[in-house]
């Protein structure tokens, strides 16, 4: 089932779970893909698919960063909380609680679901750049809150900010 976003104009845009999940990568080619028909059918349409997928990337993801190998924090994931956080924020407000992120059951990874079905993740370890080889002590339901709200935040002025 196609989820609804909406931008404060008076139309409503359906895109698959497939798109959600590609438009989260913070890998611009990927997330701009377009088969051969698509790119096909683009030859014949007055607004190009191309360039409206091109604004929501900007839109969801922000600018492009050149200093990211500075850093010492899992961007990418940082990127995909803010993503995904954006693309709630466009859904319809009756679609919004379709997009769940949420730990797995080991705390690992953080889960990125829409009607329960997983269509992206990142490691948790990678995310806080820790070793693989470090425990972390289970998190409350509080305190799992304050984490996202953090990594959201985060992502968010990476967004906004990006050297």
């Amino acid at each position: 089932m196609p989820v609804t976003l909406s931008f404060g104009n008076r139309h409503n845009y359906e895109i698959n779970h497939s798109r959600l999940a590609r438009l989260m990568s913070p890998d611009k080619e990927e997330a701009l893909y377009m088969g051969v028909w698509d790119r096909f059918k683009d030859c014949f349409r007055t607004h190009k698919k191309q360039e409206v997928l091109e604004v929501l990337y900007t839109l969801i993801h922000g600018c492009e960063r050149e200093n990211q190998a500075e850093l010492n924090v899992d961007i990418t994931g940082m990127e995909k909380i803010h993503a995904f956080t954006q693309l709630k924020q466009y859904a319809n407000p009756s679609q919004q609680d379709r997009f769940v992120m949420r730990f797995d059951m080991n705390q690992t990874q953080v889960l990125f679901e829409i009607d329960g079905k997983v269509i992206d993740k990142c490691n948790l370890h990678r995310l806080l750049n820790v070793s693989e080889n470090c425990i972390f002590k289970v998190m409350e339901e509080d305190e799992e809150e304050l984490f996202f709200k953090v990594c959201i935040k985060y992502g968010e002025k990476i967004a906004r900010y990006p050297e």
